[in-house]
């Protein structure tokens, strides 16, 4: 009687311990498939609904802050919940109302990972680009000045986020807004080159002159500072004395650009050059992404339609990081 009592504790010890697995198994596969998690809703303050519309209250007031807060939690109880995912875009507009730019781009970042099939994976693709090309916050004080003389990194990251939005969503609403930001980038890194050229012709320096304007002429000919670039070569090489090479360079000039040179054939070249309209272009201003927002279709265009826009920008490309121009970076010029 012994023995069998014994077995039939154990057995009886056993079917406890295969219930118990079963029910933790259960529990692991539900939350595993995606099913609300009981504790964290049953810990939070508020229903999901009530935490969406509270943030968006908050946002509307302009007390962005407390909206990311809101946010924030609904996203913490509610991680699978119905507004999941245009709370994280909400978000991402949110920090980058209060100049929080970093944290912009990184929840659109996690975004474009966490849900590449949303239909507005471009608007994340978009504020990316657009939280990048401000830079850290901290880097905001100096977008009031030249930006072709301020720390091109962000503005490198920002072009490739940009250059990736117009390359696999080209019909995007955000897509020739993003395009008109690549030109201007582009055209931000040729004028950084034409600085130095016009630092180096002031002193005399034409050698130098005439390997930051080669740079240009090679590697932006699509930008604003191509003329300029061109002007440099010639003046420069006349300066040095290579003639044939200073005609080459004003033959150039007479076919594409004839206002570059005077009615006796000289070259016009203007060292204190007037960079400022670079900063006077207007981008669309950012709105939410679940608004009826056409504000990101209103920016300067040049003339040209938004679709030609996107097909020039998709030509443009930007140096290597690792190519360097034959003189180094000039500080305090």
């Amino acid at each position: 009687m012994q023995a069998v009592g014994n077995t039939f504790i154990k057995l009886s010890s056993i079917t406890l311990l295969a219930l118990s697995v079963n029910l933790v198994g259960c529990q692991t596969f539900k939350n595993l498939t995606g099913a609300k998690d009981v504790n964290a809703v049953e810990t939070a303050e508020k229903s999901e609904q009530s935490y969406y519309n509270d943030a968006i209250g908050q946002i509307d007031k302009g007390r962005y802050v407390q909206g990311v807060e809101e946010l924030t939690n609904l996203r913490t109880f509610y991680p699978t919940g119905q507004y999941a995912e245009q709370a994280l875009l909400d978000m991402m507009y949110a920090q980058y109302q209060s100049d929080k730019y970093e944290m912009a781009a990184a929840s659109a970042e996690q975004f474009i990972r966490l849900y590449p099939s949303n239909p507005q994976v471009s608007y994340a693709y978009y504020v990316r680009g657009v939280a990048n090309m401000q830079g850290s916050s901290e880097g905001l004080k100096l977008f009031k000045l030249n930006q072709a003389e301020r720390d091109t990194a962000y503005l490198r990251i920002a072009f490739a986020n940009f250059q990736e939005l117009i390359n696999k969503y080209p019909s995007s609403p955000y897509a020739p807004d993003a395009a008109q930001r690549m030109t201007f980038i582009y055209n931000q890194f040729a004028e950084n080159e034409m600085s130095a050229a016009n630092w180096y012709i002031e002193r005399e320096a034409y050698v130098a002159a005439v390997n930051r304007a080669k740079w240009v002429f090679q590697y932006y000919p699509l930008s604003e500072s191509t003329p300029d670039a061109i002007a440099v070569l010639a003046y420069s090489h006349e300066k040095l004395g290579l003639t044939d090479l200073a005609n080459k360079y004003k033959t150039l000039l007479k076919i594409n650009y004839p206002e570059m040179l005077t009615s006796n054939g000289s070259v016009k070249l203007e060292t204190k050059r007037d960079s400022t309209w670079l900063n006077k272009i207007t981008f669309g201003q950012l709105g939410r992404s679940n608004t009826t927002d056409t504000s990101v279709a209103t920016g300067e265009y040049n003339g040209a339609t938004k679709t030609q826009l996107v097909r020039n920008a998709a030509q443009l490309r930007l140096a290597s990081e690792n190519t360097t121009p034959a003189n180094a970076p000039i500080a305090n010029r």
